[in-house]
This record gives structure tokens, sequence and C-alpha cells, in this order.
């Protein structure tokens, strides 16, 4: 939004900011959300601070609508403003069910101006390990569905996998390049864990020839480690192979297991970790999804 950020200076915030940070816990908001939601609304009750309304009794419905039109005014983007939407539309929840105001905010989400991104059915999904065939780098492409659908990494994720981060006892990955640095562990079960431990068993090392390295994913020509043009490359080659009327990438597979997951029953805020969002609000476009869908 553009405001410094100070403490807020009003006893009555301070507790209630407190409360509500300890009924998003309580509600099983992830540790990666509850910072961001917390923001948007220390935002707005600073602001409130700065109009001299230092109580909740002061407040009104107009002033989360004249809150939200300032963040607009400002240009910010559909995504970011949709984030303080949510906050304080959850923050007006909180206020209500604890019974210290009967305030309510009407407050309508943005359209998203963002690209909607592309995913796969289950059965397009099928069809690309249908295609994948039975040789050495077929071997490989079922690793790749694996790490990229099945666990739902990222290019640059899947392409710094080492042997090292392959967790078989717990069937988990270690991914230690995730985005902005951030590291988290994904798990790896049934098909995938399958699939991946028979590449690395009996596919890699036929790739490898003489070189020695400890990157997961080997170059067919050179044993060398492949790089993220290479493993792109592959998956779209797959899709061509399938027939998928679709362009697809490796960040395909993403937003497809995503999808899959939320079909499943998933929690959002599951998927959230899942993927390693840093805030709710970027995996709820695919709660968006599925309803454009059905």
């Amino acid at each position: 939004m553009g405001i410094k950020q100070e403490k807020l200076q009003t006893a009555e915030y301070l507790l209630l900011s407190e409360r509500f940070n300890q009924w998003l816990v309580l509600l099983g908001y992830s540790p990666l959300s509850i910072p961001v939601l917390m923001l948007a609304v220390t935002d707005f009750l600073q602001y409130q601070e700065w109009q001299y309304k230092t109580s909740l009794q002061q407040l009104e419905a107009i002033d989360a609508t004249n809150f939200i039109q300032i963040i607009i005014d400002r240009g910010c983007g559909s995504g970011h403003i949709n984030k303080q939407i949510q906050a304080l539309k959850l923050f007006s929840r909180y206020i209500r069910e604890s019974g210290q105001s009967g305030i309510g905010f009407n407050l309508e989400r943005m359209d998203d101006q963002r690209a909607k991104p592309t995913w796969l059915t289950k059965q397009e999904i099928q069809s690309l390990y249908e295609v994948t065939g039975d040789s050495v780098l077929g071997i490989r492409d079922r690793a790749m569905l694996a790490v990229f659908y099945g666990c739902g990494l990222r290019l640059n994720e899947g392409a710094c996998l080492e042997l090292k981060d392959i967790d078989r006892n717990n069937q988990r990955i270690h991914v230690r390049k995730g985005k902005h640095y951030k590291e988290r562990i994904v798990p790896l079960a049934g098909k995938n864990f399958t699939e991946l431990c028979f590449y690395m068993d009996y596919g890699r090392p036929q790739l490898l020839q003489d070189v020695h390295h400890s990157y997961l994913f080997v170059d067919a020509n050179k044993g060398k480690p492949m790089n993220k043009q290479s493993l792109y490359v592959r998956i779209r080659g797959l899709a061509r192979k399938a027939k998928l009327h679709k362009k697809v990438g490796t960040h395909t597979l993403r937003h497809s297991i995503a999808t899959h997951l939320l079909q499943s029953g998933m929690k959002v805020e599951r998927i959230q970790q899942f993927l390693g969002h840093g805030d709710l609000d970027s995996t709820q476009i695919y709660t968006h999804l599925l309803n454009e869908s059905l």
C-alpha cells in the first residue's frame, strides 16, 4: 500500500490484532499466509488511527470501502487489492463471531487481470504418461512427470534437484532452491515415488556414461545435468506427442496438480504449503479456475 509500517498506537487495536492472529491460527491458516493477512489488517487499523478512530465501536462499514479505494487509487494491481479485501473480510468475520461488533464489510473481489493459467485434465495427464515409452528416456520422462506434476515443483526447483534431496526412507523431496530461496518438504508417494526410484536405480546410471555429478536429471547425450531449457523442451515434446491442443510446459503441470488436489477436496491452505506459495491469494486462483470449469 505504500504506508510506512509503524506499530499500532491504540491498546485496543493492539489487543484486537493479537487476538485476530490467534483466531487465524485456530482456523488452521498456514504460517505462510497469516503474516500477509495480519499486515493488511494492521495497515487498515493504522489508517483508522490516523483518522482519529481509535476504538472498534467507532468503525463503520464505509471505512473498509474507503480504505480499499485508497489502495485502488494508488494504482496497486488486482492481486494485491484482493489480498487486502480477503484480509478485511476475515477480520470482519472475526469481530462478528467473537461478539465484539456487528459490523460487516461489504467488499467484492476485483476481477484478476492476470492471465489465467492453463491446466490439464486428469485424462490429459494420463495421455502424457502413455506416450513416454519403455526406453531409458521414457524412464526419465516419467520421473520428470513425477517431479513436475506429482510434486508440483517449479522448473528451477526441478532442475536443481540432487540425489541427496530425495529422501527415500520418508518418501519426500527436500526442495532447497525454492522461490525467494525458501526451502520446503514435498511428499513423494505412490506412483511418483515408484517412478522416481526406478529412474534413479536404472535410468540415471545409463545416462550418466562416464560423467560424475549428483544432479537428478541427466542429459541424454553428454551425461551432464539437464538445464531448465532442456527439461522444458522435453515436456513440450511429450505434449506434442500426446496431441494435446494446449500450450504445455512444466508450469502447466504445476497448475494441473494444484487444480486436481483442490478437486479431490484438499484444503487450499495445504495446497499453498505444497506449492510453496508465499501467500494464500496466489493459491486462490485455482479455486476460481475450478469454479469456471464447472
